[in-house]
C-alpha cells in the first residue's frame, strides 16, 4: 500500500510531467504570430488529490516546508464537490494580509549545436533592446506593481497575478480593501547556469527563416525538463528549494513538444509550471520573445503560466469538465483548474489581453478566468460579478460535451 507522501510524490510526478529605473527601447514594428509557428500551451493533468494528500499538503505549508498553499473546497454547479490547493493564503479567513512567495530567477545561457548563443542576461542591441531580457521580466507587471483596474472594477495596486487572484476572491477580499496580496517577493537573480544540448536535442532557425532581427532556438521538451529538475541540488546552495519559486527564464529560445529536427512540428512551447518531490518544488520555465516571432508585450504566455501556478500549483485542481473555449477547441474536453486554458490567444474563440506600459515598455498580459467559472458559481464571486478577469466571460462554463459559456 502506498504512503501519503509517496501517493503525493506519484501525483506531482504525473503533473510535472503532463503539464529598478526605466530604461529605454527602441521601437519595431508590431510583429504577427507567423500561421505556421503558434505556442503550444502545456496543461497539467494530475489526479484529484485526496483528503489525505491535501491535510499532508496544509500540513507541510503550515510547518514551513513549501511555499504558502491553502486547500479550498467547493460545491460546482455539476452537484459534485471539488477540494485543491492554491498559492497564499484563504481568502475567505478575510483580514488583510500579505503572502510573499520568495521568487529567484535563474537565467538559462544555451550554448546551441553550431555555436550560437542565447543568453537572457545580455543585452540583445541587434534586436533593438538596451537591457537585458533578466532586466525587462524584473520590470515587467509580472513582478512591478501597478494600478489595476480588471472588469471595470479598481481592484488596488499589485502584480498582475496578485491583482487577478484578488479580483478572483473579491466578494471575500473587498471588505479589507487593499489589503489581501500574494506577492511575488523578494525577488533575486542568480547566476546563470549553461545548457549545452546535442544536434539531437536542439536546432537553431536562422533568422532569415522569418526575416526576424536574430535567430531562434528550438530545444526538446522531455530533454530541457530532464535538465531543470536536475539543477535542484546544486541550486539548493544558492537558498532554492521548496520555499521559493525559480523562474528559469530563457532568450529567443522556445521547446518543441517531439523531435526538434521537425520544426515548425511540434512548436513551439514558451513556457510551462510544474511540481515534483516531498516536500512539493514548484517552479516555472519561461521563454521571453524578443524576436516577437509570437505576437507582441513579451510576457503574454508567462503571464498564463504564473497564472496558473498560483492556482494550480501541483497540477491537481480538478473540475466539472469544460471546453470549447480557447486552447481546448470544439468536440474536445479538460477538467482542471488551468486559469489560462480557456483564454489562450490564437484560438478560435474570444478573448481580450491586456496591454500594460510600465517603466519604458509596453507589456502584454493574458486574460484569466476566474474560480467561479470553473464552478458554475452564482453570482460570481469575482470582481464586477464577471466570469474572468477582462469581461470576456459574463457567464458560467457550460458542461462538456457541448462546453462553452453561459
Amino acid at each position: 500500500m502506498f504512503s501519503v507522501a509517496l501517493t503525493l510524490a506519484i501525483v506531482l510526478a504525473t503533473a510535472a510531467l503532463s503539464f529598478g529605473g526605466a530604461e529605454k527601447q527602441l521601437k519595431r514594428p508590431p510583429q504577427r504570430p507567423r500561421p505556421e509557428l503558434h505556442v503550444i500551451y502545456l496543461s497539467p493533468h494530475g489526479p484529484a488529490a485526496t483528503p489525505d494528500i491535501l491535510a499532508n499538503v496544509a500540513a507541510l505549508a503550515a510547518a514551513g516546508s513549501t511555499i504558502p498553499l491553502w486547500n479550498y473546497s467547493v460545491l460546482a454547479y455539476d452537484g459534485n464537490t471539488y477540494q485543491g490547493t492554491m498559492v497564499g493564503r484563504n481568502p475567505s479567513f478575510h483580514g488583510g494580509r500579505t503572502t510573499s512567495i520568495p521568487t529567484v530567477i535563474i537565467p538559462i545561457i544555451f550554448h546551441m549545436p553550431g555555436g550560437t548563443t542565447f543568453d537572457p542576461t545580455a543585452v540583445d542591441a541587434t534586436c533593438g533592446f538596451s537591457s537585458s531580457a533578466v532586466t525587462l521580466v524584473q520590470q515587467s507587471p509580472l513582478l512591478a506593481s501597478y494600478s489595476g483596474n480588471l472588469d471595470g472594477v479598481s481592484v488596488g495596486t499589485g502584480q498582475y497575478t496578485d491583482l487577478f487572484q484578488r479580483a478572483n476572491f473579491w466578494t471575500e477580499v473587498s471588505v479589507t480593501g487593499n489589503s489581501y496580496h500574494t506577492v511575488l517577493s523578494p525577488v533575486t537573480v542568480l547566476a546563470a547556469q549553461l545548457l549545452s544540448p546535442t544536434s539531437a536535442d536542439a536546432i537553431v532557425v536562422p533568422k532569415t527563416t522569418y526575416v526576424t532581427c536574430g535567430p531562434l532556438g528550438v530545444i526538446s521538451n522531455s530533454w530541457f525538463d530532464t535538465q531543470i529538475q536536475a539543477m535542484f541540488p546544486g541550486l539548493a546552495g544558492s537558498g532554492v528549494g521548496p520555499t521559493v519559486f525559480p523562474i528559469f527564464l530563457l532568450y529567443n529560445v522556445v521547446q518543441s513538444s517531439g523531435d526538434p529536427s521537425t520544426f515548425p512540428a511540434n512548436c513551439c512551447i514558451l513556457g510551462y509550471h510544474a511540481a515534483f518531490g516531498i516536500p512539493t518544488q514548484t517552479y516555472s520555465p519561461l521563454g521571453f520573445d524578443g524576436l516577437s516571432l509570437f505576437g507582441t508585450g513579451y510576457t503574454s504566455t508567462m503571464s498564463h503560466e504564473i497564472g496558473e501556478w498560483m492556482d494550480d500549483p501541483l497540477g491537481s485542481n480538478l473540475t466539472p469538465a469544460w471546453g470549447a473555449e480557447g486552447q481546448v477547441t470544439a468536440g474536445n474536453c479538460q477538467n482542471n483548474l488551468e486559469v489560462a486554458d480557456p483564454l489562450s490567444p490564437g484560438f478560435p474563440t474570444s478573448t481580450n489581453p491586456f496591454s500594460v506600459p510600465l517603466n519604458g515598455t509596453t507589456y502584454t498580459l493574458q486574460e484569466l478566468a476566474f474560480y467561479s467559472w470553473f464552478y458554475g458559481l452564482t453570482p460570481s464571486n469575482a470582481a464586477g460579478g464577471k466570469y474572468s478577469d477582462n469581461g470576456t466571460f459574463t457567464g458560467t462554463a457550460i458542461g462538456c460535451p457541448p462546453g462553452g459559456t453561459n
